[in-house]
């Protein structure tokens, strides 16, 4: 998909919302969210890894080539 293609979410019933390129938040560390909801995730820059929050942890996957 190109990256200036935008992304279409189907709602139901027949109808879809259009909507830009999606995003993912980043953060370091100690910049995490500090209220996350449950589900919440994004990509923290200073340890190079995904989080994902779960309502009580961080869970951390760490970015390298093999993970791609």
């Amino acid at each position: 998909m190109p990256k200036t293609s935008p992304l279409l979410i189907d709602i139901g019933q027949g109808l879809s919302i259009m909507t830009g390129l999606p995003t993912i938040a980043f953060w370091k560390t100690a910049d995490r969210p500090k209220n996350a909801k449950n589900g919440t995730f994004g990509f923290n820059t200073q340890t190079n890894s995904l989080e994902y929050w779960n309502g009580t942890r961080w869970f951390v996957s760490q970015m390298t080539e093999d993970n791609f």
